[in-house]
């Protein structure tokens, strides 16, 4: 028995020595393998770390670089908009930027390539840059590869029947009297301050996939107001068809820039019409020669004889840029494509055609503008009773029949004037004391703010207040230094209505505070500066003048009874309309102050404008705005 036991100790001592090894060498193997994992995941960090460094220099180069040089007219003119991209073909934008403690990135754009009309684009291109980053050490690396497409489309204002770029207001109409059929919205807050107001609007679809995005109603930028749509009527009076983006993701529509701010001419004036549009009346930019006149032997039918503006007016020697146009049932106006008035424009009567009159300075709106040959009545969505599927198979019906039919633009660079705005009556209620265009809230000055809007956008309980430094007496604009391209934000001071810039550096047209994109600060309207003409009213300024005569106040209505056209303009819209006022288009511009007797007024928007894709839908060329979206981002 003892034996046995002894013999079991030296059995136990061999296990126990062996078990020890075994330890060891699980301890050593443990310690292995725990190096390797700090390895492996010292490596991950770092191929993370390029990963994002190269991630961090694509979105440098898109949004700091390309998008910037893309959206300034000065380096990106409309009349040549890809040549600066087309210039960067190749070219290295950052070379070994140094990222402190993480590493570095270079960038490189290897291609730029047409690829067609693609919609919504009229026109693009595609940018391909390639990003590769690298971790500190230069131990990883990682590639990344995008492609972005760059171009104009047109301005989704022009999908409302009324857009205001940062305040929309309606106050005092009776039960029923403001009807608007089609969406309406601003950038924002939107107002009713008092009386009612009815809007049947109409869904959305996506571009991407042609779904429904929502019913359609009201849209602001701030809030819709009153908040509990007390005297909203129609669809609208359903808080989901009143959408409140209350300054977060805002769904901002860019106000199309008509202004040579960039000087694309060189003529050293920047208050002018941008030069692209005068190509584009004079056929130069692939499309026919505009043409306008009046029908004057009724034939229906524009004859070399009967031309007042051919492609452009104010453009020759001895032309003054200004032009009156008076149509009538037998001899109607006639107008086929752009054309471009260099200065004031008059208009009244009856007009027939497809196109666009693009203005210099003001338009005015003379008497009741009426289509010979109008589209049907707009389809209007029945909302609750037919799905937005259904509505649409309905527009694309009422399209089918109403391609042919008369459709005219009013693209004015300055303001849009209707009635007879030297009678003192009109511009009491207008420009004078208590006139709309003279509050604080839609006077036009260039001081509202960063956010480019009235009021401070993201507060229901204060709107009327002001936001980050608007009514803070400097204009708080980009400014872009010429000989070394540096860029940067900055408040210049509102001194005697004018700002000074300093030597060497410009303003980034349209950055900022600077609503109007014309470069330069605008002071509260006017009536010497911004109503009334340039130049005194006859046959020696303007061309084409009525026979007999020789005052506006004898020329001009007093209330406008309806206007057949889309009127847009970035900067006012103001006057008289009669009662039962009918406008057929729509009407778009940064403020306005329409005065409507006996308070009835329907807007009717044309779904011609917003179903096409494209600056020419059924013949109307569209003033377009610059963008871009991202086609592929990938890592290599």
């Amino acid at each position: 028995m003892l034996t046995c036991l002894q013999n079991q100790k030296g059995t136990a001592l061999l296990i126990a020595l062996g078990m020890m090894v075994m330890l060891s060498f699980i301890g050593i193997a443990a310690v292995f393998n725990s190096s390797i994992d700090i390895t492996i995941s010292g490596s991950q960090k770092r191929s993370t770390q390029a990963l994002y460094l190269a991630e961090a220099g694509l979105e440098r180069a898109v949004h700091e670089c390309l998008w910037r040089g893309f959206s300034d007219e000065s380096i990106s003119p409309l009349s040549n908009l890809f040549g600066w991209l087309g210039s960067l073909d190749g070219d290295t934008l950052y070379n070994n930027t140094h990222v402190p403690g993480q590493g570095g990135y270079t960038v490189v754009l290897t291609s730029v390539t047409d690829p067609g009309t693609v919609p919504p684009y009229a026109e693009c291109r595609d940018v391909t840059i390639e990003s590769h980053g690298a971790s500190v050490g230069g131990s990883e690396n990682a590639t990344v590869v995008g492609v972005l497409r760059f171009g104009i489309k047109p301005s989704s204002v022009f999908d409302y029947a009324y857009f205001m770029n940062h305040f929309a207001w309606w106050q005092g109409y009776p039960n029923g009297g403001a009807i608007i059929n089609g969406n309406s919205g601003c950038n924002g807050h939107y107002d009713l301050i008092s009386g009612w107001l009815t809007v049947n609007g109409n869904p959305r679809y996506s571009p991407a996939d042609g779904e429904a995005v929502d019913n359609g109603g009201v849209y602001a930028g701030g809030f819709v107001f009153p908040l509990d749509g007390f005297k909203y009527q129609g669809m609208a009076q359903y808080a989901e068809n009143r959408h409140s983006y209350a300054g977060a993701n805002l769904p901002y529509a860019d106000m199309p820039n008509l202004n040579d701010a960039g000087d694309a001419d060189n003529d050293g004036d920047l208050q002018e019409l941008n030069p692209y549009y005068v190509s584009l009346a004079r056929g130069e930019l692939g499309l026919d020669a505009g043409r306008a006149g009046q029908d004057t032997n009724g034939d229906g039918i524009l004859q070399a004889s009967e031309l007042v503006i051919d492609g452009c007016y104010g453009d020759d020697v001895g032309e003054t840029g200004n032009v009156v146009l008076e149509g009538t049932e037998t001899n109607p106006i006639i107008i086929e494509g752009p054309v471009v008035v260099t200065g004031d424009f008059v208009i009244k009567g009856n007009i027939g055609g497809q196109g666009a009159f693009y203005v210099g300075r003001n338009t005015y709106v003379a008497g009741t503008i009426a289509y010979e040959d109008p589209p049907s009545e707009r389809p209007t969505f029945d909302y609750g009773n037919e799905t937005p599927e259904q509505y649409k198979d309905r527009v694309d019906n009422w399209l089918e029949a109403n391609r042919d039919k008369d459709i005219v633009g009013f693209m004015t660079r300055e303001t849009i004037i209707t009635g007879n705005h030297p009678d003192s009556w009109w511009q009491k209620y207008i420009v004078g004391q208590g006139g709309w265009l003279g509050d604080y809230r839609n006077d036009g000055r260039e001081d509202v703010g960063v956010d480019r809007a009235f009021g401070t956008l993201t507060s229901e309980s204060n709107p009327y207040g002001a936001s980050e430094k608007e009514r803070d007496g400097y204009w708080t604009v980009e400014l872009y230094e010429e000989s070394t391209g540096e860029r940067q934000t900055v408040d210049l001071q509102i001194v005697g209505g004018a700002v000074s810039v300093p030597s060497g550096w410009r303003v980034v047209a349209g950055s900022g505070e600077d609503i109007d994109g014309d470069g330069e600060y605008d002071v509260p309207y006017t009536y010497s500066d911004d109503i009334d003409f340039s130049a005194t009213f006859n046959s020696t300024n303007f061309s084409n003048m009525p026979e007999g005569v020789s005052d506006y106040l004898d020329f001009a209505d007093f209330r406008i009874g309806g206007i057949d056209g889309i009127l847009f303009t970035n900067h006012a819209v103001a006057g008289w309309l009669a009662e039962d006022f009918v406008l057929n288009g729509g009407l778009a511009g940064r403020n306005e102050s329409l005065v409507v007797a006996g308070g009835h007024i329907t807007l009717n928007h044309d779904p011609r404008l917003s179903q096409t894709g494209g600056l020419l839908p059924f013949g109307i060329q569209l003033p377009p705005v610059r963008a871009f979206s991202s086609v592929s981002w990938e890592e290599k």
